[in-house]
């Protein structure tokens, strides 16, 4: 009997698994004839295996072989949501999620899936009725079919309508569970709805979009067309295809050495346990870099941000000596906490300095003059520049650093006068003019070019 659609691909399905349990059985028979010796024994073995291949041809008559899948069939669930890969001794239920409406938006769900691959979970040896209810004809599987009461492809096999009730009844079972339930080991929580009122909540892993995303990631991958993208790109020709990459991802394994104890899909050979995960990780902040336009001093905007803490450090160790005769290894360590305070204030004007696309940004600033001579050294206009030549806006930018931490080492212990004063203006005013005549020095030794 020829059968047409999606019977003949049920017919197919069940003669393939026929031909894979009598090909080896034929083959034993096959050599036992060709090395018979004694023709006694070897009857007997003869006789065992065409036993077997007559078991087999009865058992998978359609109607028995369907008859009997129909009763395993309770044994596994359908699932696109599927409970084991919380836990693997997880018991609740699982989900098949097949809506026909998808839903279109911007979010990565299992719902925008155009065609979701349909997993299956319960015992490994059941999983033949899984493949059954999958096969497909026209776009649209058995499962699908039962589900909307379309039990025509089982009919054509079926010897009465008591015997094809008992078939879809038996793979029904396998589309949903009786009763949905969670466990102990999957994961739960208490949404609230109201006044003193949750919705307890379940949440499943997509096991279809776990096998979308790797399928996606391996075509990128080790793909043939993914393959000829790369070598254009590495022989430097032309090819009018995007190359796809994926950045930041990880990889997670389910079931260890036994994937087939989660479910069918993360049992695959392809896959062998191996799900992706993409980065969740909050975006880096990176800060562009500006001239301190806004600000009226650099003392109170992003060079105090970064200093504060060195300060407070520095004002820590002035307590803890402040009842202590000054030393050797004191006045050294007094000066390696001003030097790396100085440091970072001459980062930071550096950073400001090297900011050449801004070159003028001072016109419209409201930092103090000297400021503006320091930290703005390539702004176009020889007054400014002559003024930054010959002033004397070291020693005022000096002054106003020795205010600044004496305002930030401020302590009801800690008293500093104008001793402490003079010593940090002339440590800064110092490193100022010596930096100052490096420059100088510098450009006095480039050569000249003539345009």
């Amino acid at each position: 009997m020829e059968y047409e659609g999606l019977a003949g691909v049920i017919a197919d399905y069940i003669n393939d698994r026929k031909r894979q349990k009598m090909e080896p059985i034929e083959k034993a028979a096959e050599k036992l004839a060709k090395e018979s010796i004694d023709d006694s024994e070897d009857s007997l073995k003869q006789l065992e295996l065409d036993t077997q291949l007559k078991n087999i041809e009865e058992n998978f008559v359609f109607y028995r072989w369907l008859t009997d899948a129909a009763n395993r069939a309770k044994q596994i669930s359908l699932a696109t949501h599927a409970i084991k890969f919380t836990h693997a001794d997880a018991r609740g239920s699982s989900v098949l999620a097949l809506d026909k409406d998808k839903i279109a938006g911007p979010y990565l769900t299992t719902a925008t899936l155009k065609k979701p691959e349909v997993d299956a979970v319960g015992n490994a040896a059941a999983l033949d009725v899984a493949k059954l209810l999958q096969l497909e004809f026209a776009g649209e599987s058995l499962a699908v079919c039962l589900k909307r009461g379309d039990r025509s492809a089982l009919a054509v096999f079926s010897q009465n309508e008591a015997q094809l009730e008992e078939w879809v009844r038996g793979f029904k079972l396998a589309l949903a569970d009786k009763s949905l339930k969670s466990h102990a080991l999957a994961k739960q929580l208490y949404f609230p709805i109201g006044e003193q009122r949750y919705n307890l909540l379940s949440p499943l892993f997509s096991s279809s979009m776990a096998q979308e995303i790797y399928q996606r990631i391996i075509a990128c991958r080790f793909g043939e067309e993914a393959k000829i993208i790369r070598d254009a790109k590495k022989t430097g020709k032309y090819l009018d295809k995007q190359h796809v990459s994926y950045l930041n991802i990880a990889m997670q394994n389910f079931g260890g050495s036994n994937p087939q104890n989660i479910s069918q899909l993360n049992s695959k050979s392809s896959r062998g346990g191996k799900s992706f995960l993409f980065s969740s990780s909050p975006p880096l902040w990176e800060s562009e870099a500006k001239p301190p336009i806004n600000s009226t001093s650099i003392f109170s905007g992003e060079f105090d941000r970064r200093a504060w803490r060195q300060a407070r450090n520095l004002q820590q160790y002035l307590l803890s000596i402040q009842n202590r005769d000054s030393t050797m290894n004191i006045r050294k360590k007094m000066t390696a906490y001003l030097d790396e305070l100085v440091d970072t204030f001459f980062n930071y004007a550096a950073e400001v300095q090297n900011l050449t696309q801004f070159a003028g940004w001072s016109v419209s600033s409201d930092l103090k003059r000297e400021q503006q001579l320091w930290l703005d050294p390539y702004r176009n206009d020889p007054q400014f520049q002559q003024e930054r030549a010959t002033g004397d806006w070291q020693i005022r930018i000096s002054d106003d650093f020795a205010f600044w931490l004496k305002r930030r080492l401020k302590h009801e212990q800690l008293v500093f006068g104008e001793v402490e004063h003079q010593e940090w203006l002339r440590l800064l005013n110092r490193r100022l003019r010596l930096l100052s005549s490096r420059l100088s020095e510098f450009e006095a030794d480039l050569p000249e070019v003539t345009l």
